[in-house]
């Protein structure tokens, strides 16, 4: 009897190690990896809605607001709803989606994705590497329990995001300067402000100037005045007229801050930060 047993117990041996490496091999690929990703949308959007969550006008509304804090700051903060994730975590899968669109700008990694799942009523934050530092994970926490999770409860999920893509910018505010063709914005305003300023201290010293001069002849030789002011006479300084330089450059910056819309990702990464939540 025990010669039996001796002889099968490398058979339970080797169905113990069959075993583990299975468990080993479904830990290394895990389902979750075959789950699919949604396409990257053609023509680029920030805002893309698939699981149907809002309304066609409240699509565009965010997109506006999504555009147009992008070109204030050159932060390209998409928001992503899905059906479900697929048997997925949604850790995974909003690092999977944001690799996999390019969130972001190459070498600035500047991203940010606000993935939300439908079915399993949860929402994620996924920032890029560019982004940790000034949009740190319990910042975007609060976004979460301030403005989506009150929303999102109160069955109005574009409010939500509308509420916190404005704590985002006003977050960002501070980074004047850093989108699309800001810099060339930023030098036409400083320049115009300074021959602004130059502008009115000549103004100022020509009326001082003005003032301290007194009483003029009208002319070489008519000045019976005190003590020939004919030998004083002064030509008054004239500024040139401007030829509508100014509103021209102005009406240039407009121009450029306001047309068209988003031009696509770039290839940022992803950080591996963010916060999440649910509803």
């Amino acid at each position: 009897m025990n010669h039996v047993n001796r002889r099968r117990l490398p058979v339970w041996l080797f169905a113990i190690a069959v075993a583990f490496l299975l468990a080993m091999g479904a830990l290394a690929h895990p389902a979750s990896a075959k789950t699919a990703l949604p396409a990257r949308p053609e023509p680029a959007r920030l805002m893309t809605d698939l699981a149907g969550m809002l309304g066609r006008s409240a699509v565009d509304d965010i997109e506006s607001q999504l555009v147009l804090l992008w070109q204030d700051t050159g932060v390209q903060f998409a928001v992503v709803t899905v059906p479900d994730l697929g048997g997925d975590t949604i850790d995974n899968y909003s690092v999977r989606l944001f690799e996999a669109w390019g969130i972001g700008e190459a070498g600035k990694d500047n991203g940010l994705l606000l993935l939300i799942a439908s079915e399993e009523r949860e929402m994620k934050f996924e920032t890029g590497y560019g982004l940790e530092g000034e949009l740190p994970d319990s910042f975007l926490g609060k976004v979460i329990d301030q403005a989506l999770v009150p929303k999102f409860k109160a069955g109005d999920p574009a409010a939500g995001i509308k509420a916190s893509i404005t704590m985002v910018s006003d977050r960002l505010k501070g980074r004047a300067g850093e989108g699309p063709g800001s810099d060339e914005s930023s030098d036409s305003i400083g320049e115009i402000a300074a021959v602004i300023v130059f502008l009115v201290v000549v103004m100022v010293i020509m009326a001082i100037s003005n003032r301290r001069r007194g009483p003029r002849g009208k002319g070489p030789g008519s000045g019976s005045g005190s003590g020939g002011g004919g030998g004083t006479w002064r030509t008054p300084m004239t500024l040139p007229k401007s030829t509508g330089g100014w509103g021209g450059s102005s009406g240039g910056r407009s121009g450029g801050s306001s047309s068209g819309g988003f031009g696509g990702f770039g290839g940022g990464r992803s950080g591996g930060g963010g916060a999440k939540g649910g509803w």
